[in-house]
């Protein structure tokens, strides 16, 4: 992929919405059961053929900066360990003790090896067992059958991405498409983290929902971004994953303005940032928009399957392209706190409202109308995960709809 082409023919299109005042919309108003929100079983073959058979995005190389540095969560169900070890590699394990299964660290941190709180059985950051304490009594355990379990990690474009199949043929390649060259230019392994915070929401796909369309901006945010804010999206296909551009000239959003300015400029000349407009969203559960405060920043969500149907996390993750300092961290800290009013005050009192009457069963189906061509595209590459046979390699679930 030429990531520089392809991100000039997206702000050639952008431009000309921009001028226009119009978007591309999709081929008609669809709908699905609501049922698709409520449903146990349907919940059920979610987490088991797509949050364990798509590579998620898990972590920022960021947070893991240094060998030992390690990041503790828990992801459908399953308890995750990802750390960098010695050698620099991130990787994954299930975060249990393969003695009797004991988590091995209830918080992100850092360490120099795990240590079971049970029977301190303890591993090496690759995983490896280290020792058994009264090994003569208990006796001598088989190493390769000791290690922890493992889950098939990569590291691209500053991010860590892990499929929680330990016996997955890893073919990121044919998940990401290129879009993690496209990411890249972002430069995310050279940026610091400095604040995550987490939220309970509805069903995950209803919290999610909010990210993938524009249409609600004016009216659930018109307290916070107001009444006149443009509710148009612009989306950009690559595989499941998208991108989606605000056709506005609001003042909220800052990069419209430098996407704007590109039109004054010839495309030779035109520079980076304004290419990278836009909210960024990883299928199946993770956007990531810009702000400006103190330089680039961006808030990465995850929104994570909860215990039940009815239930979702939303870890919000903010990433700075500059090292936390005073003035930085105010700054950072109030878009912070503003954007938590926006998801955590507005968009997911409003998924869990949703949740109380789709699971009454009297609403039949739910609608995306042709401005919500975002939402459409996410439902689509869903039922295509969780309807491919269980045998389906990824590649093959991959193929172009």
């Amino acid at each position: 992929m030429d990531v520089r082409a392809a991100l000039v023919a997206d702000a050639k299109r952008m431009l000309d919405c921009l001028k226009s005042g119009s978007i591309t919309q999709a081929a008609s108003i669809t709908s699905l059961p609501a049922s698709i929100y409520t449903d146990d079983e349907g919940f059920a073959l979610e987490k088991e053929r797509l949050f364990r058979r798509a590579p998620l995005m898990l972590a920022a190389s960021c947070e893991l900066r240094e060998p030992g540095d390690c990041k503790v969560m828990d992801v459908a169900g399953i308890p995750l360990l990802v750390v960098r070890g010695r050698d620099g590699v991130v990787r994954t394990f299930l975060n249990a003790c393969t003695h009797r299964g004991a988590r091995l660290m209830r918080e992100c941190g850092h360490a120099a090896r795990f240590t079971c709180p049970y029977h301190a059985w303890s591993f090496r950051l690759d995983g490896s067992l280290v020792a058994v304490p009264a090994s003569e009594a208990f006796g001598d355990p088989d190493p390769d059958d000791s290690r922890l379990v493992a889950f098939p990690t990569t590291e691209r474009a500053g991010l860590i991405w892990a499929i929680l199949d330990p016996a997955a043929a890893p073919d990121f390649d044919a998940f990401l498409g290129g879009y993690d060259k496209l990411l890249a230019a972002f430069g995310f392994e050279h940026w610091h983290h400095f604040e995550s915070r987490s939220l309970a929401g509805a069903n995950w796909k209803l919290a999610f929902d909010a990210h993938l369309e524009f249409y609600h901006l004016p009216v659930l945010h018109r307290a916070t971004f107001g009444p006149k804010m443009s509710n148009l999206a612009e989306y950009f296909y690559y595989g499941p994953h998208q991108r989606l551009g605000l056709v506005s000239r609001s003042e909220h959003v800052l990069e419209q303005d430098d996407v704007a300015g590109l039109a004054d400029i010839p495309e030779d000349d035109w520079p980076l940032l304004p290419l990278l407009f836009g909210e960024w969203i990883i299928f199946p559960n993770v956007s990531i928009n810009c702000f400006y405060k103190g330089g680039r920043g961006v808030i990465i969500s995850q929104v994570f399957p909860g215990a039940t149907v009815g239930e979702s996390v939303t870890v919000q993750m903010f990433l700075h392209e500059n090292p936390p300092g005073e003035a930085l961290l105010e700054d950072a800290r109030a878009m912070s706190e503003f954007l938590g009013q926006v998801v955590g005050t507005e968009d997911l009192p409003m998924s869990r409202a949703q949740q109380e009457t789709l699971s009454s069963g009297l609403l039949a189906r739910v609608q995306f109308g042709r401005n919500e061509g975002g939402v459409q595209h996410f439902h689509e590459w869903i039922q295509r995960f969780v309807e491919a046979p269980i045998n389906h390699l990824l590649p093959r679930i991959m193929q172009q709809l």
